[in-house]
């Protein structure tokens, strides 16, 4: 007869001598093997569900010691409990306060000075470690109690996406406010930036109350809870220590602004002038019929109805300063010149689909990494500067940027490659705008192909107008697309090479 290790030994322990043979002794003895067996591989079939899920579990003695059984996710986010160490070190090294809490609750918990479930229910609920956020549970374990099981899941993502609901649920709220009293909404952003972005230290602490607390209440009443929340915090330490907050503080206050008043102006456009809104044919009424009688008057109410180019050039700028940081390029100031100039929407459309390509060409082949432009004796902040204006009955509009420049040897070999001129500067230029051309090494998301600078010359070409391109290599290079304001008969267009 095949004993669990268990039985046999307790058989041995029992009949030293060697154990009698008998039919009751052998069922008896099969039974607690089989017992002992079952046993076995329940363990081990909740070891394999403990390591096997998205919680981490350690079973704690009261005094704190953590036992060594702990599930996979448990040691891999706070390691493996070795020695004499403690559930607070293990969980809360990084945060005396946080250690001392719970060491605190632990020790109730061991010296029965309260009711066990008043001290969990006090016992910190909440752990960051780095990106990660967790959510501890603690369950007693026997009656009495002997041990407690720590239970900690991950809530990172979950925190995340209610992060991202609120800020929905806050855009919803605010929205409907901005458009019932639009005004008063644009008043309350423009004190809250005044208010926000004041220095603290030089404000005198009551003053500093008074102005918190205006923005808490206003905040509040439109709506922006992530704002109000933030000042009600600030608030209760002010009162709590009686001192001005610190850097920290008002930072996560400044902080936590700029992100709502980003994601609000991304609709209602805030950082624009003030505006209404008119109804496209009573506003055509309204200029007819005031047309003749009052032509300056009417004149500037065409005016308004005509397209603004300071949005586009700032759409341009955002999407520059993403494509910089997702290429390691160097911090890049934008300069946007709109010269309060509006056009004709339609007609010029189709320019402001296909600029961006110069803009992402600017960035990709001009724009250097920060060491590049220190090893040049360049400023570490590149510099990309994008312009309207109207001249000599033509819209320009420029991007230049002080980067790297065409690699005009470069253009040269693919030009030859392509059976193109390469003869001149101008034959370059000309190649440069060609389908095709492109002097990256491989093609990627952003750059390769050489069509973008096609669509340009292309779009510029059916609008009427040119596009003109001037670089030295190391000092950067200018794009200007030259469109006349009326549509005009079509003409060839010549990429040409001119000094700025």
């Amino acid at each position: 007869m095949t004993l669990h290790p268990l039985a046999r030994c307790q058989l041995e322990e029992a009949f030293p001598d060697g154990s009698p043979d008998l039919p009751e002794l052998r069922a008896l003895l099969t039974r607690v093997s089989a017992a002992y067996a079952a046993a076995d591989a329940d363990r081990r079939d909740m070891a394999m569900i403990l390591d096997n899920v998205a919680q981490g579990f350690a079973t704690v003695d009261l005094d704190g010691g953590i036992r060594k059984a702990c599930s996979q996710a448990f040691t891999r986010w706070f390691g493996p409990p070795h020695g004499d160490i403690r559930i607070w070190t293990l969980l809360a090294d990084h945060d005396p306060n946080l250690s001392a809490w719970m060491q605190l609750g632990f020790e109730s918990i061991h010296s029965e000075l309260m009711p066990i479930d008043v001290v969990l229910g006090q016992l910190p609920r909440r752990i960051a470690r780095g990106e990660l956020q967790f959510a501890v549970e603690y369950q007693p374990i026997g009656e009495p109690v002997r041990a407690i099981l720590v239970v900690v899941s991950d809530i990172t993502d979950e925190l995340a996406r209610q992060r991202a609901e609120a800020a929905h649920h806050e855009l919803l709220a605010v929205v409907d406010h901005a458009y019932r009293d639009r005004a008063g909404f644009l008043a309350f952003v423009r004190e809250t930036n005044d208010l926000v972005h004041d220095d603290p230290p030089g404000i005198p602490l009551v003053e500093l109350k008074h102005r918190l607390h205006t923005v808490k209440g206003n905040a509040a009443m439109f709506g922006v809870t992530s704002v109000s929340e933030v000042c009600h915090e600030i608030e209760t330490r002010i009162a709590d220590e009686y001192a001005p907050p610190d850097a920290a503080s008002w930072g996560v206050l400044v902080d936590t602004w700029q992100r709502f008043h980003d994601r609000v102006d991304n609709v209602l456009h805030i950082s624009q002038r003030r505006s209404i809104l008119v109804d496209w044919e009573e506003y055509q009424s309204v200029v007819t019929s005031i047309g003749d009688s009052e032509p300056s008057l009417a004149a500037q109410l065409q005016r308004w109805g005509q397209d603004a180019t300071r949005p586009h050039l700032e759409h341009f700028a955002e999407r520059g300063r993403q494509l910089a940081r997702r290429l390691g390029k160097a911090e890049i100031e934008f300069e946007v010149h709109d010269n309060d100039l509006r056009i004709d929407s339609e007609r010029f459309a189709p320019l402001w689909s296909v600029l961006i390509h110069s803009v992402r060409n600017a960035i990709d082949h001009g724009i250097e990494s920060t060491a590049a432009r220190l090893a040049r004796g360049k400023p570490a902040r590149a510099r990309l500067t994008l312009s309207t204006e109207i001249r000599g009955g033509e819209l320009i509009v420029e991007i230049r940027d002080d980067g790297n420049g065409v690699d005009w040897a470069a253009v040269a070999r693919r030009a030859a490659q392509m059976g193109l001129p390469a003869a001149t500067r101008r034959d370059l230029v000309d190649a440069l705008f060609s389908s095709g051309l492109s002097t990256a090494s491989e093609i990627t998301q952003t750059s390769g192909r050489g069509l973008g600078m096609s669509a340009v010359r292309a779009t510029c070409t059916e609008l009427g107008g040119r596009v003109d391109l001037v670089s030295e290599p190391g000092t950067g290079t200018t794009v200007r697309c030259c469109v006349p304001l009326q549509r005009s008969a079509p003409r060839t267009l010549v990429a040409s090479l001119f000094r700025a």
